[in-house]
């Protein structure tokens, strides 16, 4: 674990991030920093494993600064392990891994999906992964679903070779009653991962979740809804070329009226940019449905909507698919 001493001014002004990033006010910094002190000699040892992925949940972590990696994993958290992040490979990491799971009352951090049916296609330590991962789970205290593959099964599951799930689906299958919390997006917005770990450090309870196990906080709404482009829907001025700028992006296929998320608010990289800001539409890859049926895929021809077309009415629409 890293040591990383901070002064006061620095702590406080971290305890600010954290709570702007949960949605608070300044008033709640002094909440947070009581409650942060009060863990800092037992901070929860947390275990982050991967199966079918490409790391860029990971990667996306990294890129966090609302707090930062850093002072995140030395001040709030005892990172015992991370395939990317951590110096012990190996050996070392198995016994590790196997020290907390004697142990019990970690945080799992899951990242990838789970093949079933061709099990060989992911291993730890030298067992298959869908065996391995049942013990890792019954003895964590909560699981976090990094990312749509862990929690819907994304990609991987797309397609039917190796019988991909989601690590919830995972637990429901197996019987478990270990409570799952799904932090969706391909990749995950390090911003919703950092938040619900720091509530749950504060308050010593998980935040308010959706019906499908999603923080109300970050899924509350669709992008829709916080679109800055949402004028323009409204007077159903939607752009059909990509050389226009600013107009709606619907017509061009995109997802947002159907995809329960906050990117509007909280970007990515570093609060860089995110999809639509980049004249690029939504393909809803916070959805249960990402990556959207063959005969849907991801964008739709603008040529086939009818000028006519109600777009409010097909907005209701497409909410009851």
């Amino acid at each position: 674990m890293l040591n990383i001493k901070q002064s006061r001014r620095e702590f406080l002004a971290y305890c600010s991030k954290i709570a702007a990033l949960l949605g608070g006010g300044v008033q709640m910094s002094a909440d947070f920093a009581e409650a942060f002190m009060k863990i800092t000699q037992k901070q929860p040892p947390v275990i982050w494993m991967t199966g079918q992925a490409c790391t860029g949940d990971s990667v996306s972590l990294v890129y966090s600064d609302s707090p930062s990696l850093v002072p995140f994993l030395s001040t709030l958290i005892d990172l015992k392990f991370h395939p990317a992040l951590s110096v012990a490979q190996g050996e070392v990491a198995i016994d590790i891994i196997e020290e907390q799971k004697n142990a019990g009352g970690y945080i799992l951090c899951f990242e990838g999906a789970i093949p079933m049916q061709m099990p060989g296609a992911c291993k730890f330590n030298e067992k298959f992964l869908s065996d391995y991962l049942y013990d890792v789970v019954k003895k964590a205290f909560a699981v976090i679903a990094c990312g749509t593959c862990a929690s819907y099964g994304g990609i991987p599951a797309a397609n039917p070779e190796t019988g991909a799930i989601s690590i919830a689906e995972y637990v429901k299958q197996k019987g478990l009653s270990t409570p799952v919390v799904r932090i969706p997006g391909c990749p995950m917005n390090a911003h919703r991962f950092t938040g619900t770990v720091a509530y749950f450090l504060a308050y010593n309870k998980l935040p308010q979740l959706d019906e499908d196990g999603r923080p109300v906080l970050y899924y509350g709404k669709t992008n829709h809804d916080n679109c800055q482009r949402f004028p323009y829907f409204a007077q159903d001025k939607c752009l059909t070329d990509y050389s226009e700028k600013s107009l709606c992006l619907y017509r061009m296929g995109c997802k947002g009226p159907v995809t329960k998320s906050d990117c509007p608010v909280r970007r990515w990289n570093k609060e860089t940019s995110w999809c639509v800001a980049s004249n690029t539409p939504c393909v809803g890859c916070t959805n249960p449905e990402w990556p959207w049926p063959k005969d849907t895929g991801i964008y739709r021809d603008p040529k086939k909507i009818l000028p006519e077309e109600n777009f409010i009415q097909e907005t209701i629409r497409l909410k009851k698919i």
